[in-house]
């Protein structure tokens, strides 16, 4: 039996759990758990609040259509 996979805000949680600088530790975590859950798995609430997001999206959009043509 395999464990379930943590959420999106359980990684991130976690991570901050974890002390020290904690903001680049949950960047990391939170990079990494996005990877795996998808955006669809990244709380609505958390991608909403994302500044600069008008920026970002683009570019999201190139990484999925390479991810798609591979």
């Amino acid at each position: 039996m395999t464990d379930p996979v943590p959420t999106y805000e359980q990684v991130v949680k976690g991570a901050i759990a974890l002390g020290e600088d904690t903001d680049t530790t949950a960047c990391i975590a939170g990079g990494l758990a996005g990877i795996v859950v998808g955006e669809d798995g990244i709380p609505a609430r958390g991608r909403d609040a994302l500044r600069g997001r008008e920026l970002v999206e683009p570019l999201l959009d190139t990484l999925v259509s390479w991810r798609g043509s591979a």
